[in-house]
């Protein structure tokens, strides 16, 4: 008992009183940092938005294939592209966890040990943060400042961070957002400057090495301090095989590779082409997004330098710009699209793109024209005038070095002859032809229908290139074109997409229509009487072809098509200064074939569209147009949709005082003349001699009507001798090219003066 007393004595000695209650004290200093810190991270709240993805993501556009084309600067002014974990390294996830937080799995925020050894050490001497990867996030996020009340925030708000995110979360958002110098933020970017590859590629030795950047982007730049990195990298590297993250032979033999560092300019692919995109997206779409485009990089690459080749070599001739776009019919996807020759280059603006801008579009509508024709019942063989230019359209330019008197439609169209399409107008209307742009998608024909002249044939509007292209798509797809589209997919970080549609346009012509005019555009030989083989289009697949010149050569184009694809250019100058009298066959058919060789060549040959069960062949007169006659001296064939072949038989060969001889209809004659083609013979007649003579049709001659021709198609050749363009024909006493044939027995006449032969015929 007194051993007890003794002891109860000695705990309340003065001398140990001291020591007892500093001990006390640290502990309650503890227990009230423990409470006071569990009340902080309870009550700190994290701004939801500074971890938005968007806030962090650049604009990003890819081609079809994934090759960057631009990356956009944020509102910060970085440039900035959002992966998901997954798509970065786990060497680049192990490096930098060795590097500045092995235990970043065991924490929740905050590397308590660390942090002791920091202090420690920064009081020996040095200067160590001891900040966790989930530290540095807040500190990139929130930006809290470097000092004590700073670092105790970041301390706070990293122990709530990890309270709201999972483990995974954290590090994908470290590494979108962490800077690696050279203006590289997060890991996808970094791999793109220093190595020019994706995050998710790097080797172990390159994400050692971007691992090194995070402690001082500038103090460690492989650019500037070579050795520096080289050393710091190598350091991490052991730090990987320590912690179990490589072996040792992994580490040798990623110091043995060399690493090809190269700085890495910012794409600016295809400029022309991103402008557009980014005047079409949604706006919701317009920052932090990453859009896949239709483009074809390696397609666009070969247009870019064959338009510059070809620009180079027409400047002595005033032809200082060019456009180009590549249609794939299928869907309307935009392959390529160049709007001049240089983007960058200020002085010849450059940036202006040409591809969208209004422009007289030549003789480039005429096939609309002609289509529409086609759908009143003509044919690739009905004849077009071609003599009198229209009182309202003489203000025109015409090409054309002479009036061609006429020509079958074929021709015409092929030949791009003026006066024939503005006649051709004429004869079908304005109004349908417009209603037929229109519903192509020419949307820049928007004035009222009577604010058009007849010059619409040869040119007098306005229009887009891409929106010629896109309404071309007529004759490759069966007669529906499709509208043109940029956009495969955009996505944003958040997780929100949008498809840009693929918009099939109205019916503009019927399958058998759209296949006659792609016919007739890819026909060489159609082209020769007015182009000979000025038109440097021989390619081994067959492209239906339209050029337009304007007026003073200001305007070149041409516009190709095949089943698969459409190609569209333009050629000029942006101050609408004349060329050097450059046809659109020097200026811009050269650029439709070197971009169908650039697509032959990627995808293969590409071909016509298939015919129509409903078209047929049939035999004609290559003169007149119609059926071969008993004096037409050449046959040829030519095509019709099912049920017009033409019925009535040629009437321009005609035995004339027993020779055969061209009589031309009498609205051309004045024309023949002129042209000094050769007339009919005048036959000397003796008053006093012979009768007239009728040689055909003989007496009692007789003929099947037949059900499915029109009567007026088949009334009976005339001719007689001596023949005479003097000749009066009537049968049953009506002039017989207004006789209807019916069964029965009638009366064929013919005079001259006084002098009359007559024949008796049936109809059956």
């Amino acid at each position: 008992m007194e051993a007890l007393r003794h002891a109860w004595r000695v705990a309340r000695s003065p001398r140990l009183r001291w020591p007892r209650r500093v001990v006390t004290a640290f502990a309650a200093l503890g227990v009230l940092a423990c409470v006071t810190w569990w009340v902080a991270v309870r009550a700190a709240t994290f701004p939801a938005h500074l971890l938005d993805k968007a806030s962090a993501t650049s604009l990003v556009v890819v081609d079809a294939n994934g090759v960057l084309l631009r990356q956009e600067a944020t509102s910060a002014g970085t440039r900035e592209r959002w992966v998901p974990l997954d798509e970065i390294s786990p060497h680049l996830v192990n490096a930098t966890l060795a590097s500045e937080d092995n235990a970043f799995h065991d924490h929740a925020g905050v590397d308590w040990s660390a942090l002791a050894r920091a202090a420690w050490l920064n009081v020996k001497g040095g200067e160590f943060g001891g900040s966790t990867i989930t530290m540095q996030l807040v500190r990139l996020t929130a930006g809290t400042p470097r000092s004590l009340s700073g670092k105790l925030r970041q301390m706070v708000l990293a122990a709530r961070l990890e309270r709201s995110l999972s483990k995974r979360e954290i590090l994908e958002q470290y590494f979108n957002r962490v800077y690696y110098g050279n203006g590289a933020w997060g890991a996808e970017q970094a791999a793109r400057v220093y190595f020019d590859k994706r995050a998710v590629n790097l080797s172990i030795g390159e994400a050692a090495l971007l691992a090194v950047m995070p402690r001082g982007p500038t103090y460690y730049d492989p650019f500037r301090h070579r050795a520096r990195v080289m050393s710091r990298r190598s350091h991490i590297l052991g730090l990987m095989v320590k912690h179990g993250h490589l072996t040792a032979d992994d580490r040798a033999l990623a110091e043995r590779i060399a690493l090809d560092l190269e700085r890495t300019r910012p794409s600016f692919r295809a400029p022309h082409f991103v402008e557009l995109i980014k005047e079409r997206l949604p706006s919701a779409f317009q920052r932090g997004a990453t859009i896949r485009t239709t483009l074809d990089w390696d397609l666009q690459r070969h247009v870019e330098v064959s338009l510059g080749t070809h620009l180079d070599r027409l400047g002595s001739r005033n032809v200082t710009q060019a456009a180009l776009v590549v249609l794939r019919n299928s869907d309307g996807a935009i392959l390529a699209l160049v709007g001049s020759k240089d983007f960058h280059d200020s002085a010849a603006n450059g940036a202006f793109n040409a591809v969208t801008a209004r422009l007289r579009p030549g003789s480039t509508l005429k096939p609309f024209v002609y289509g529409a024709a086609f759908e009143i019942g003509d044919t690739p063989a009905t004849i077009a005038e071609d003599v009198v230019l229209p009182e309202d359209a003489h203000q025109f330019y015409s090409k054309d070095v002479r009036s061609h008197g006429f020509a079958r439609y074929r021709e015409s169209l092929a030949g791009s002859y003026n006066l024939s399409a503005v006649h051709t107008l004429q004869r079908v209307g304005m109004k349908p032809v417009l209603h037929k742009l229109r519903t192509a998608g020419l949307a820049t024909l928007d004035r009222p229908d009577a604010d058009y002249d007849w010059g619409l044939a040869i040119g007098h509007a306005e229009t887009r290139l891409l929106d010629l292209a896109a309404a071309f798509t007529t004759f490759g797809r069966a007669g529906q074109p499709v509208a043109p589209r940029a956009v495969d997919s955009a996505t944003t970080s958040d997780g929100r997409s949008w498809i840009e549609p693929v918009v099939t346009r109205d019916r503009v012509f019927s399958e058998e229509v759209a296949y006659l005019l792609f016919d007739i555009l890819s026909d060489p030989d159609a082209r020769k009487p007015m182009f000979g083989d000025r038109v440097p289009l021989n390619l081994p697949f067959p492209v239906a072809l339209k050029t337009g010149t304007t007026k003073a050569y200001t305007d070149l184009w041409a516009i190709g098509v095949t089943r698969e694809y459409t190609v569209g250019v333009w050629a000029g100058n942006f101050d609408g200064s004349p060329t050097h009298h450059v046809m659109s066959t020097e200026g811009a058919t050269p650029l439709v074939r070197a971009a169908y060789t650039a697509i032959a060549a990627r995808y293969g040959d590409p071909t016509a569209p298939p015919r129509p069960a409903t078209i047929v062949s049939g035999s004609i007169c290559p003169l007149s147009g119609k059926r071969p006659g008993p004096h037409c001296e050449h046959h040829k064939r030519e095509l019709f949709i099912t049920g017009h072949i033409p019925d009535a038989t040629c009437d321009w060969h005609q035995l004339v005082c027993g020779v055969p001889a061209v009589v031309y209809p009498p609205a051309i004659r004045s024309w023949a003349r002129f042209y000094g083609r050769a007339t009919p013979p005048r036959c000397e007649v003796d008053d006093t001699g012979a009768a007239v003579s009728i040689t055909y049709p003989v007496e009692g001659a007789r003929f099947l009507l037949e059900p499915h021709r029109p009567r007026e198609a088949q009334r009976p050749p005339l001719a007689a001798l001596p023949a005479s363009p003097d000749l009066q024909w009537t049968i049953d006493g009506e002039p017989a090219d207004r006789w209807i044939p019916t069964p029965g027995t009638h009366r064929v006449q013919v005079a001259r003066g006084d002098r009359v032969d007559a024949v008796t015929i049936t109809y059956e």
